[in-house]
């Protein structure tokens, strides 16, 4: 507790040399409310749409596009899935924002995923012709140089 004077202090003299001073009690109250019930909104809209994914499901099934259960996910999946979502779509939005920052900044130098390139697969174990090259034609069985 003693350190709130300290803080309190550091923060207003933060104030006095940037000149922007701390909102008013009630207008952080106000602030807090808007933003919890901002977050509020976006966990409703989160529900409607698992109603909705719960929804497509029933019908995939009844016309039998995937066999009964096959989509099925318990109540405890569904809700660490349901409070995950915002962290999830946060963390993507800041990984999407980087990306156009790094392209802004960088140029199509930057784009373009290496670990997929024809480069990036042969240099880690056989190549695509030596294993094409390991299997027999027209479905013949393979032959081991034992049985020659």
């Amino acid at each position: 507790y003693g350190l709130v004077g300290v803080k309190k202090d550091t923060i207003l003299k933060m104030a006095q040399s940037t000149h922007q001073y701390p909102l008013s009690e009630e207008n952080q109250l106000i602030t807090m409310i808007v933003g919890l019930s901002s977050l509020a909104w976006t966990y409703l809209i989160f529900i409607i749409f698992f109603y909705l994914d719960k929804e497509g499901i029933k019908l995939i099934e009844h016309l039998k596009l995937k066999p009964k259960g096959a989509e099925a996910t318990g109540f405890c999946q569904d809700f660490k899935d349901w409070i995950l979502m915002w962290p999830s779509l946060v963390m993507y939005s800041c990984v999407s924002y980087w990306a156009i920052l790094k392209v802004a900044f960088m140029g199509k130098k930057v784009c373009g995923h290496d670990p997929s390139s024809k480069e990036g697969l042969a240099g880690g174990g056989a190549g695509a012709g030596e294993l094409l090259a390991l299997v027999p034609p027209n479905g013949e069985e393979a032959t081991s140089s034992d049985d020659n």
